[in-house]
């Protein structure tokens, strides 16, 4: 997670194969609501191998 929201970043980014790319938010509240959204979707969204 990164404060960038710069289209070079993103590139660069998914370029070294990453999973996806999320600009952090500047308020804390927002950042919290986001933290707790990634932590929702890998509990129930997720599969992973057994």
């Amino acid at each position: 997670m990164t404060t960038s929201a710069a289209d070079e970043d993103i590139l660069k980014s998914y370029a070294l194969l990453a999973r996806c790319y999320m600009a952090k938010p500047v308020d804390f509240s927002q950042v919290a609501k986001l933290v707790r959204w990634i932590e929702d979707w890998w509990r129930v969204v997720v599969t992973v191998p057994k």
